[in-house]
């Protein structure tokens, strides 16, 4: 596959944004969306990364660095099945919901009660 140029501007006035992917050397085609236009691509994007890794294993996350997200607006409800439903609105890709098998609810819950034990520490934002 050939290599490409991959260029995203937001507009001064955070309205559009405009993405610009074409051919390392030569012309392109820039496309400008609207928020609503740019969520529905991000989860059109995260639909076909999700159809690439099928069949791949899962690598651990322990001791990786993640995007981390502070303070997100949450919800959590039972969910249909035997778990909990966990959702946020992370501010890169939008909604994004969780449903966590009984046995990783349990786990949870263990690992942030054990959390709540140790004294209050320091403000700092996570990573």
């Amino acid at each position: 596959m050939a290599e490409a140029r991959v260029g995203i501007k937001v507009a001064d006035d955070q309205q559009t944004v405009t993405i610009d992917i074409g051919p390392i050397e030569g012309p392109s085609a820039p496309v400008a969306l609207d928020l609503e236009q740019l969520t529905k691509l991000i989860k059109l994007l995260g639909q076909a990364r999700s159809s690439m890794v099928v069949g791949t294993r899962k690598q651990s996350l322990d001791g990786q660095t993640v995007e981390t997200v502070f303070s997100p607006p949450w919800y959590i409800q039972l969910a249909q099945i035997e778990g909990s439903l966990l959702a946020f609105d992370h501010p890169s890709y939008g909604p994004i919901a969780y449903a966590i098998p009984r046995g990783d609810v349990a786990r949870i819950v263990e690992v942030l009660s054990a959390h709540l034990t140790l004294p209050e520490a320091s403000k700092a934002k996570p990573n």
